[in-house]
């Protein structure tokens, strides 16, 4: 079972709970935080660094991976209790948290899996009330830059597919990849939700490069940290469950009712274990993007009439 916090290497540390991880990195010249969780887990990220020896206030950046709710409203309230962090992500997660729909939203999110996370026992904390994304990335970061942070290098690798602006990082000292959600979310010991949102082949451009990397460390932003060979384990059975998915999804593609067929066939299978954070409307509407970009690939590519 994975422990929080616990150090992976040595200069890498495991933050947060198995649903929203959060992982800090310690250079010598500079220390960073990837993923910023929720509002209700923010308070959880900072307890865990005290009692760990770490002075939260000597920490210099906080990278967003991309802009999805679970992953970015954690940020401003971070950033309150750690003033001297600079928030960094890439210019498009900036200009999508600057929409005012897209806050709306985020902060809906951020309630609702605040409570789910409560009826889950991963936090003890509610949902902050108020939080406010706008001003919140204050630097840009670009695909292929690469920061040094004192015996250690960080390059940020561009991730489409899953999200517009989606960005992985990797440390090639350690073979460390921060993948967030770019490999699947799994949901163990034998599901994966294949989660290309946006665009079906973006999503395996971005799969076939960051399998290429052959980490040594595989860190996502949910369920779990993998090494070796059950980093391996991991991609292989991801890649199985996007085959599936699709197969499934083209097969039964046909009817005026196969959408909401489809949709509450994928529900009730990714709708269990660590995916009940999310609530019920959000994952269907997160099905039916599933749906719709298998359909587009496959109609792009001729496996549909």
């Amino acid at each position: 079972m994975v422990m929080y916090p616990q150090r992976l290497t040595e200069h890498i540390m495991l933050l947060g709970n198995r649903y929203l991880q959060t992982y800090l990195i310690l250079g010598e010249k500079a220390s960073v935080l990837i993923e910023s969780g929720i509002s209700a887990t923010a308070p959880q990220l900072v307890e865990q660094l005290t009692a760990s020896h770490m002075d939260p206030s000597g920490i210099d950046f906080l990278f967003l991976t991309h802009a999805h709710a679970d992953h970015v409203t954690g940020a401003p309230v971070l950033k309150s209790m750690m003033p001297q962090l600079v928030v960094a992500g890439s210019a498009e997660t900036k200009r999508l948290l600057e929409k005012k729909k897209v806050q709306d939203i985020f902060f809906q999110d951020d309630q609702d899996i605040s409570i789910g996370l409560q009826k889950l026992g991963a936090v003890k904390d509610p949902a902050v009330p108020s939080i406010s994304l706008n001003g919140l990335v204050h630097k840009d970061i670009h695909a292929g830059e690469v920061l040094d942070l004192g015996g250690l290098s960080m390059e940020a690798i561009q991730a489409p597919g899953h999200c517009r602006g989606g960005m992985a990082f990797w440390i090639p000292e350690e073979k460390v990849l921060f993948c967030s959600d770019y490999l699947g979310f799994f949901l163990a010991p034998d599901r994966f939700v294949p989660n290309f949102y946006v665009d079906f082949a973006d999503y395996m451009t971005t799969f076939e490069s960051l399998q290429k990397l052959a980490p040594r460390w595989l860190c996502p932003g949910h369920c779990g940290v993998y090494a070796e060979q059950e980093a391996r384990d991991f991609v292989n059975q991801s890649r199985a469950e996007m085959e599936w998915v699709y197969e499934y999804v083209v097969r039964h593609s046909a009817g005026s009712d196969a959408p909401n067929n489809l949709r509450e066939a994928l529900f009730e299978r990714y709708y269990i274990r660590e995916g009940r954070m999310f609530s019920e409307q959000s994952t269907r509407y997160c099905m039916d993007l599933i749906i719709r970009r298998i359909l587009e690939a496959a109609s792009k590519q001729g496996d549909t009439e």
